[in-house]
């Protein structure tokens, strides 16, 4: 959620609040309607230099996850079972904090949600992080205006109140309806997978020391000549190996050739590229029948973190119940406050050709002169899901694990103290003078046996 306001002085200038400092809006009655952190202040002076306005722009404090990268790898195991929320849970505590300071963020509200079997991210914004989780666990998650954050299964989070006809709590309703993001084929593209472990032959020519592999390579295992095994290193990195390979390249290399004839064989596990194509049939006849021809709307999305099929797959089916769809689309203006982005809205205006649950897409407050404030709400329509509360339930419902992304190596940067001891010693002749010839100075130099963990 966003706020903005305007500030207009006189000479002399009061300070500005600076960038980040704390809002709060309140109402008539002294509730909280907006809480978060000033994210822009422009100034303008006018001509005679007496008037300043600012333009102060907020954000709500859902903002803090966009600020904060998440690098680690969750993995269900015999020892912890990891749930969507207590990844939720264990991002805010292990990326939320620095040295003796954290954003004092408060979990109570973090349901479990489905299992995760494994979920790997490398750097990702921590409000990515929530949600992609929230996505495919079809839970709703946010920060509210007092720190306090909530990741909750999506069917429960009904609105305060409805409209109907007769309701009188609102006003101006439009309805759009837009195909601009629909899609009825999916196509995603994902990085590379790896594949099952193979043990590709080949038959050696005469002084022939390079071995092309049908997939490039993503960890090599053995390599054999003749059925003797032969020692295997990585390319640039190993030394006094007999044989070598590089992750991504599809060549075996021998440091000398094996001769003539002989039967070089490779244990190893390849890469191949992730390309999955789901479709919703239903759709695709039914936009045929409506506009003639072959009915198909196609859409690609490119993601090379996606390193395992079965999350390519899960990706493409989330887009396809997200925008196989043509939604209705309103938006309308109410006085009455409780309204937030998440909720689902039940509607019932038979004349307007509204009877559904509408999703809450955004929430815009405006306050006239100090004594009312006004909503703006767009919210969207789940009607082609047979309902926004079926589609979450359906979603809760889903029996299998989840996984986001499936890399097995994450990167992270540590910060370590290391102290060198740095000391020399001149020598001097009969004299007693010290020695001054740059060959027989001596500087000696001492280091700890510090180990990189």
């Amino acid at each position: 959620m966003v706020c903005s306001f305007q500030m207009i002085e006189r000479a002399p200038f009061s300070a500005v609040f600076g960038i980040g400092s704390a809002v709060e809006v309140k109402n008539n009655a002294g509730a909280i309607i907006f809480g978060g952190t000033i994210d822009s202040n422009p100034k303008t002076i006018d001509d005679s230099g007496e008037v300043r306005t600012t333009r102060v722009q907020c954000v709500d404090y859902s903002q803090i996850a966009d600020r904060h990268l998440v690098s680690y790898a969750y993995v269900s195991d015999i020892a912890r079972t990891w749930y969507a929320g207590t990844i939720i849970k264990d991002v805010v505590e292990r990326f939320f904090s620095y040295a003796d300071a954290s954003e004092n963020i408060d979990v109570t509200n973090v349901a479990d949600g489905p299992v995760i079997e494994k979920a790997v991210f490398n750097y990702i914004p921590a409000s990515q992080v929530f949600s992609e989780l929230a996505d495919l666990a079809g839970f709703v998650w946010y920060i509210d205006f007092e720190k306090r954050m909530y990741f909750f299964d999506s069917s429960s989070n009904a609105a305060p109140f409805g409209l109907t006809s007769a309701s009188e709590n609102w006003r101006d309703m439009r309805i759009t309806e837009s195909r601009e993001q629909y899609r009825n084929r999916q196509i995603v593209v994902g990085g590379n997978s790896l594949t099952e472990e193979r043990d590709d032959s080949f038959v050696a020519e005469a002084d022939q020391k390079l071995f092309v592999l049908p997939f490039k390579v993503g960890t090599a295992l053995h390599v054999y000549v003749d059925t003797v095994e032969k020692t295997l290193g990585i390319n640039g990195l190993d030394e006094g190996k007999e044989f070598y390979w590089s992750y991504g390249s599809p060549t075996l290399t021998a440091e000398t050739a094996p001769g003539a004839g002989k039967v070089v064989k490779l244990e190893y596990k390849g890469l191949f590229p992730i390309l999955i194509t789901e479709e919703n049939s239903a759709e695709i006849m039914a936009r045929r029948a409506i506009e003639g021809g072959t009915g198909v709307y196609e859409a690609i999305a490119d993601d090379t973190s996606i390193s395992l099929q079965e999350t390519g797959v899960m990706f493409a089916l989330a887009y396809l119940r997200k925008y196989s769809t043509i939604p209705k689309t309103i938006e309308f203006g109410t006085d009455t406050a409780g309204l937030r982005a998440g909720q689902l809205i039940a509607v019932n205006i038979p004349e307007l050709d509204l009877t559904d649950d509408f999703l809450i897409e955004s929430v815009n407050i405006k306050d006239y002169g100090g004594r009312i404030n006004r909503y703006k709400i767009n919210a969207v329509s789940g009607e082609a899901l047979g309902g926004w509360l079926d589609f979450f339930n359906s979603l809760a419902r889903q029996s299998q694990n989840l996984r986001l992304y499936d890399d097995e190596q994450v990167g992270i940067l540590r910060e370590n103290a290391e102290t060198i001891n740095v000391s020399d010693a001149a020598e001097t002749d009969n004299t007693g003078k010290p020695e001054s010839r740059t060959d027989l100075a001596r500087a000696d130099f001492g280091e700890t046996d510090w180990v990189h963990p």
